[in-house]
C-alpha cells in the first residue's frame, strides 16, 4: 500500500464496525497509550529540564517550559472548532499528533546542527511541537468514546495505564543511569546523551500514530448549531461549578508556581546526580500508581471533596518540606526527607489528579459533561501557564536574598549554633507556593458534592487500606503498628479537632 493510499485512508469512515474493528481499535489504542506514556517519559521531566539547564536556561525560562504544557490546551479551542467543521477524527489526530512529534527533530539536532542557538532555538520548537500536538485532543477523546465500548473503558485504560507506567518507569531509571555513564566517558559532548533519548522518544512516537492510523473510524453524529460562546458560558453561570473553578485555578496556580522548579533545586542547590534524580522519580511515580487504586475506591465509598480534603493538605505540607532539605546547604537527612518528599508527593498527587477530575465530572450536567470539562482544562491550562512565569521572575528575584533564624547555646566550654529556618533562593518561591495552596484549600470547602463525608471516615478507610495487606504479608504486630501509626495519629488529631 503507497503512502497516498494510507493517507486518503485516514479520512474514510465505517458505518458500522464489526467486532474485529472494535478488536483492532483496543490493541490500537493499547499501544498508542504505551508508547506515548513512554515517550513521554524521555521527552519530559527530569531529561528536558536538564537539557535545558545544561543549554544555559535560567529560571524563567524553565517555568516557561512548564508553562507551555499549559498555554498548549488552549488549542483544544481551535480542536473543537476544527472538529465541528471537518468531522473527520483520525485524520486530525493522526496529522496532528504526527506533526508535534516529528518537530521534535529541532530539538534533537540541537548539540549537532543549532547549539550556537542556544535555549531560545529549543524553546521555539518545544512550543510549536506542543501547539500542534493538543490540537488533537478533542477529535481523539471524540473518536475514543465511540470505538471502545463503554463496558471495556475501565479494562482498557488501565491496561493501557498499567502497561504504559510500566515502560515509562524502566525508561525513566534506565535514561538517568545512560546521562551519568554518558557523562562520565564523553565529558564535553554530554548535550548527545539527551538527543539519543530523546530520538527513542520520537520512535515511540511514529509507533503511537501508527497505531492511531489503524483506529477504525464511525461517522460523527449530528450536533446542534449553538455557538461554541455560548455553550462556554454556561459552566462560569453554574454557581457551584463556578466554585469548583475557582478551586482549580488557584491549587493549579500553587502546585505549578513551584513544581517546575524541583528538579532545578536538586541539581543545583544539593547538586544530585541525574540518576539519583530519576529514581526520586520512579519512587513518587510507584507510590501514585498504589494509591490510585486507594483513593479511587475512597472517592466511590465517600466522596471526591473528602478525597481532596486529605490528599490536598498533604501535597501543599510536602511543597513547605522542601525548604527544610538544605540548612542552609545539603546534610545528613537531605536524602531521607527527599525520598520521603516524593513518596508522600505520589501519595497526595494520586488522590488530587483523580479527586478533582471526577468531581468536576460529577458536577457537569448529562449531555454537557464535554463543554464543562474543556472549561474546566481551560481554567487549569490558564494559571498553569501563568504560575511558572511567575515563579521565575520570583526565583530570579530572591536568588541573591536570604533570609535565616539561628539557634545559639552557649555554656563554659562550649558553644553551639544551628539553624531553625533558612530560607535562600527557591525556598522563598516554595513557601509563597504553600501559602497559595492554603488559600487554595479554603475554596476547596465552599463546594458542594453530593454524598460528601467528614475527612476522619476517610482516614480510618485509608488506614485499613493500609493494613490489611500487612496483615497478609506479616503475623508481627510491632510491624504493622509501625506501618499504620502515621495513619492513626492522623485518624485520632483530627478526631480531637473534631470533639475540641
Amino acid at each position: 500500500m503507497g503512502l497516498y493510499s494510507i493517507f486518503t485512508g485516514l479520512f474514510n469512515t465505517k458505518e458500522q464496525l464489526e467486532t474485529s474493528d472494535i478488536s483492532r481499535a483496543e490493541k490500537a489504542v493499547t499501544i498508542d497509550g504505551i508508547a506515548s506514556l513512554g515517550m513521554g517519559s524521555l521527552q519530559g521531566g527530569v531529561f528536558l529540564s536538564a537539557f535545558a539547564i545544561a543549554l544555559g536556561a535560567n529560571n524563567y525560562e524553565i517555568g516557561l517550559i512548564a508553562s507551555f504544557a499549559f498555554i498548549s490546551q488552549l488549542m483544544q479551542l481551535p480542536g473543537l472548532i476544527l472538529l465541528k467543521n471537518v468531522k473527520k477524527r483520525r485524520a486530525i489526530t493522526f496529522l496532528s499528533a504526527g506533526t508535534s512529534r516529528f518537530l521534535w527533530l529541532f530539538i534533537i539536532l540541537i548539540p549537532l546542527l543549532f547549539v550556537s542557538r542556544g535555549i531560545t532555538f529549543m524553546l521555539q520548537w518545544l512550543l510549536i511541537s506542543l501547539l500542534a500536538g493538543a490540537l488533537a485532543g478533542p477529535s481523539w477523546n471524540s473518536l475514543l468514546r465511540d470505538v471502545i465500548p463503554s463496558d471495556k473503558f475501565g479494562k482498557i485504560f488501565s491496561k493501557r495505564l498499567m502497561w504504559g507506567t510500566a515502560l515509562a518507569l524502566l525508561l525513566t531509571i534506565c535514561g538517568g543511569y545512560f546521562v551519568d555513564w554518558w557523562s562520565v566517558r564523553f565529558p564535553t559532548s554530554g548535550l548527545y546523551a539527551y538527543s539519543i533519548l530523546f530520538s527513542v522518544g520520537l520512535l515511540l512516537g511514529i509507533i503511537g500514530i501508527t497505531a492511531i492510523s489503524r483506529v477504525p473510524e464511525p461517522p460523527m453524529p449530528e450536533t446542534d448549531n449553538e455557538s461554541l460562546l455560548k455553550e462556554l458560558a454556561k459552566p462560569i453561570k453554574e454557581f457551584n461549578f463556578r466554585r469548583l473553578l475557582v478551586f482549580t485555578g488557584l491549587w493549579t496556580f500553587a502546585v505549578n508556581l513551584a513544581g517546575p522548579f524541583f528538579i532545578v533545586y536538586m541539581l543545583d542547590r544539593i547538586g544530585l546526580s541525574v540518576f539519583m534524580i530519576t529514581l526520586l522519580t520512579v519512587t513518587s511515580q510507584v507510590a501514585n500508581i498504589v494509591f490510585f487504586r486507594i483513593w479511587g475506591k475512597a472517592a466511590d465509598r465517600f466522596s471526591n471533596k473528602s478525597v481532596l480534603a486529605i490528599t490536598g493538605p498533604i501535597f501543599i505540607i510536602v511543597i513547605l518540606a522542601w525548604t527544610f532539605t538544605t540548612m542552609p546547604e545539603r546534610y545528613f537527612l537531605t536524602i531521607p526527607l527527599l525520598f520521603i518528599i516524593h513518596i508522600l508527593s505520589g501519595i497526595s498527587t494520586a488522590g488530587v489528579t483523580l479527586a478533582s477530575t471526577n468531581i468536576a465530572l460529577k458536577l457537569s450536567p448529562k449531555g454537557e459533561a464535554h463543554i464543562y470539562m474543556t472549561v474546566f482544562s481551560i481554567v487549569a491550562a490558564i494559571a498553569g501557564s501563568i504560575s511558572p512565569l511567575a515563579g521565575g521572575v520570583v526565583a530570579d528575584f530572591f536568588s541573591a536574598r536570604e533570609l535565616s533564624l539561628t539557634l545559639n547555646w552557649s555554656a563554659p566550654t562550649v558553644e553551639v549554633s544551628m539553624y531553625a529556618l533558612n530560607f535562600k533562593a527557591l525556598d522563598f518561591l516554595f513557601f509563597l507556593a504553600f501559602i497559595v495552596g492554603i488559600i487554595s484549600l479554603n475554596r476547596l470547602s465552599l463546594i458542594k458534592e453530593e454524598g460528601e463525608v467528614e475527612e476522619k471516615e476517610v482516614l480510618a478507610h485509608l488506614q485499613n487500606e493500609l493494613a490489611l495487606p500487612l496483615r497478609t504479608i506479616t503475623s508481627v504486630e510491632g510491624l504493622r503498628r509501625l506501618v499504620v501509626f502515621p495513619i492513626s495519629a492522623v485518624t485520632k488529631i483530627t478526631k480531637g479537632k473534631d470533639t475540641g
